[in-house]
């Protein structure tokens, strides 16, 4: 039998058998075949089996598919739009869907009214709730349902026929059975005074069960139709990598990549100065001035640009229709946290970097954190290509902003020890040039000691140098009446502080 039609089979006794089981009829139950980033073959085997939902998530890649089909003969498909919608997408959903179940904002009700062609009938559309309450789901706040509502009924284009809700990514059923409680009630209060307010859309394939039992009319299933994307191995000579941003970290990194065996001729580099980029280009890597140009074909996207600027960064990639589920995206912003990127690009295969500058000599701390979609391969990989930095510190985002404080900072704290430590050689005599040599050496000589005796504590170190009453111990002293400590605590905290303000920003 053909896989296709043996899944769609095994789809179907799953939903008689959970309708049998809460006293439902399964023809109540409209089955969604999500066929976001499939190709038309597989659409086209399920529609010979007699399916004539489908469902998509990416504007421009969907609209492609659809057309294409249309002209092929298949005219009586009904294409749902289920995924985030772009203000800038509008149009394109407008003109080839039939059904839109993410409807979350009045602006975007708005203009899929504006621009909807008059030839076609009114554009039907589901009002997505975040039942979840999570950050990075799309769907209104319930308080926010009446508001668009009202919307909706201005416009003449377009049609208001139910819910659509996403559960909680959770193993906890009970979890999920409470959330599509709360939108059935929901549900159940609007239809009795909307007039052909008729569609519930909760359940994929993990929480099918759960959808049914909460009356659900619609369920969206993907993966177990059509089987899940096949991943090429991810090696070091497969890998399309991407940077958005060519200045002095991306840089770093791209060094580190090329040394850990990486092919240049993989690598494609983004920035709005070409001239700056040329020393990629010499390197056997593709430069442009075209942020989604260098993202399209890329396993891997390096973000590398300024927190102020990655906001409009990430807005430009989630508005570009390019599927994104199942590429790996790479952060160096710092204050820019795991969830802010989660919201604007829809996708948990996020990895969080924070480099220091020793970085660029192979002598740096880089503190990494992965988001929970981040397969064990993915961060392998990550590791490989940060290798040639330094050493890898892996913790969560707490972690990660002391790391940023301590590590990222440090750097400018130490070299400020060394400024203070050689303008009083140069004021008791020393040259310049020599005072610089002996607090260099000082200092280098001094890590060194440290890195070779880890079985000594850093206090045993200092104590080997210090002679009770003597020179070293005279200079330490004033060290503890500057109340040397509790300034190291409060510039430490300082960082912290400016993170967390940061955090608060993006």
């Amino acid at each position: 039998m053909d896989e296709i039609r043996e899944n769609l089979s095994k789809v179907h006794q799953d939903i008689i058998s959970s309708c049998n089981k809460y006293g439902r009829n399964e023809k109540d139950v409209c089955l969604l075949c999500v066929s976001k980033t499939k190709p038309e073959e597989k659409i086209i085997k399920a529609y010979n089996c007699g399916e004539r939902h489908f469902g998509e998530s990416y504007a421009v890649e969907a609209s492609e598919k659809i057309t294409h089909l249309k002209d092929q003969g298949y005219t009586d498909i009904i294409w749902h739009f289920i995924g985030p919608i772009q203000k800038n997408k509008t149009r394109l959903i407008a003109e080839h869907f039939d059904i839109v179940e993410s409807l979350d904002r009045a602006i975007v009700a708005t203009r899929l009214n504006d621009q909807r062609p008059d030839n076609l009938p009114p554009l039907e559309v589901l009002i997505q709730v975040n039942i979840s309450d999570e950050d990075q789901k799309s769907g209104c706040d319930i308080s926010e349902i009446d508001t668009l509502i009202e919307t909706v009924q201005k416009c003449p284009k377009l049609k208001l026929r139910g819910f659509m809700g996403v559960g909680m990514d959770t193993p906890d059923f009970d979890v999920i059975d409470k959330e599509f409680s709360t939108l059935k009630s929901l549900f159940d209060e609007y239809s009795k005074k909307l007039n052909d307010f008729n569609i519930l859309s909760i359940g994929m394939t993990h929480d099918l069960d759960i959808a049914v039992k909460n009356q659900t009319t619609e369920v969206r299933i993907g993966t177990a139709i059509f089987g899940a994307r096949e991943y090429k191995s991810m090696t070091a000579d497969n890998q399309k990598i991407a940077f958005i941003g060519g200045g002095n970290m991306s840089t770093c990194i791209y060094e580190s990549i090329i040394a850990s065996g990486f092919n240049p001729q993989n690598i494609t580099v983004s920035g709005p100065h070409i001239e700056k980029l040329e020393k990629f280009k010499q390197k056997g890597s593709v430069i442009t001035s075209d942020n989604i140009e260098a993202l399209k074909n890329a396993d891997i996207v390096f973000l590398g640009v300024k927190p102020q600027i990655l906001t409009s960064v990430l807005d430009e990639i989630a508005a570009s229709g390019v599927a994104l589920n199942h590429k790996l995206f790479v952060s160096m912003a710092a204050g820019f946290k795991l969830s802010s990127i989660e919201k604007k690009l829809n996708t948990k295969k996020i990895i969080r970097i924070m480099p220091n500058t020793p970085a660029k000599l192979g002598l740096g701390v880089i503190a990494v954190v992965y988001d929970t979609e981040v397969s064990d391969n993915e961060k392998k990989l990550s590791e490989k290509m940060l290798s040639g930095m330094g050493t890898c510190i892996v913790g969560d985002e707490d972690n990660l902003n002391v790391i940023g404080a301590v590590a990222g900072c440090g750097p400018a704290f130490v070299y400020r020890f060394m400024e203070a430590l050689i303008a009083e050689a140069v004021a008791h005599g020393l040259s310049a040039d020599n005072a610089r040599k002996i607090v260099e050496q000082t200092v280098l000589g001094s890590a060194n000691m440290s890195l070779k005796n880890q079985d000594c504590t850093l206090a045993s170190l200092r104590e080997a140098v210090t002679s009770k009453g003597g020179t070293t111990y005279a200079g330490l002293c004033k060290m503890t009446e500057g109340n040397f400590e509790q300034i190291m605590k409060n510039t430490v905290q300082a960082s912290l502080d400016r993170t967390y303000e940061f955090e608060k920003m993006f």
